[in-house]
């Protein structure tokens, strides 16, 4: 299916196809139980705190992962600009879970030594961020 014709930046029908298939994944079963899980967890923990209390191969740690792999993923798609970024914010993608596991995705940084795990998510929080601040901006300057 190829793009109608429409201004640099703005959304076309590709961006739209993509998004509702992403919307599917976002509040299917298995994503809506994972979200419904995260929400229970405190905020705060390391990712060894949480590996200890649901341990790989429970359905708990599964939940994490797929939360953390969502947003790692839509960060990605962000970046390299295969989803539009001002229709992901726009809909509902405003929200990455990293306020509440910013404290895991940091330490999983140390114990594996690696200063790019999760940055997709981290940078996809403070893309969000910016996106509700200059929409709020526009709203309050008309």
């Amino acid at each position: 299916m190829a793009d109608a014709p429409h201004e640099e930046g703005a959304p076309g029908r590709e961006d739209a196809y993509m998004l509702v298939r992403l919307l599917e994944v976002f509040i299917g079963s298995p994503m809506a139980e994972a979200r419904n899980f995260i929400r229970t967890v405190p905020d705060g923990r390391t990712f060894a705190e949480l590996r200890e209390e649901y341990p790989p191969g429970t359905k708990e740690f599964q939940y994490i992962d797929t939360v953390l792999a969502f947003w790692e993923t839509m960060g990605s798609l962000i970046k390299h600009g295969l989803l539009n970024e001002e229709l992901a914010f726009d809909t509902f993608l405003d929200a990455p879970p990293w306020p509440k596991m910013e404290a895991a995705a940091k330490s999983l940084r140390l114990e594996r030594n690696n200063a790019l795990e999760l940055e997709n998510l981290e940078s996809m929080y403070r893309r969000a961020v910016e996106h509700i601040a200059r929409r709020q901006l526009e709203r309050e300057t008309g």
